[in-house]
């Protein structure tokens, strides 16, 4: 129950500071699929999906008796997801600033105001991978402290 009050103020703070009329600016499906796919596909490849769902089912209160090894799972697999989105992020946030510097043209003063917006939109591939660390770090943290 604490975990959804704390996701919900999580909501609340990101509208308040973000301001509802510029939310637009940090919406790119395009970023946020290269940014979770990783993930998706990492708790496929390692079969740790029923893990992950522990780990979400017991920050909602649903706790089982599960053993400790259980537990242990689901705060790997917790983990994984937290450092696969922030390495793809980074990953992401490379490629999009060597690409506005490739396609920067030094003649003009015009492609620095260019430079400056491509390098916002690959800021937000950063952006999401925060915010899934912000979402899943209570989770980590209940995990741990079994």
């Amino acid at each position: 129950m604490l975990y959804i009050v704390y996701l919900v103020s999580i909501v609340l703070y990101f509208i308040w500071g973000i301001s509802w009329g510029r939310m637009v600016n940090y919406v790119d499906s395009i970023t946020f699929e290269f940014v979770v796919l990783p993930c998706i596909l990492m708790l496929f490849c390692t079969r740790s999906f029923p893990a992950f769902g522990r780990g979400l089912l017991f920050a909602f209160g649903k706790r089982d008796h599960s053993s400790l090894q259980q537990y242990q799972e689901s705060l790997s697999s917790v983990k994984m997801v937290m450092l696969t989105s922030v390495i793809f992020g980074c990953v992401c946030f490379v490629i999009g600033t060597i690409n506005s510097i490739c396609s920067l043209e030094w003649s003009s003063m015009d492609s620095i105001g260019w430079f400056c917006r491509d390098l916002a939109v690959a800021m937000i591939s950063l952006f999401y991978p925060l915010v899934i660390c912000i979402i899943l770090l209570p989770v980590y943290f209940l995990l741990k402290n079994i």
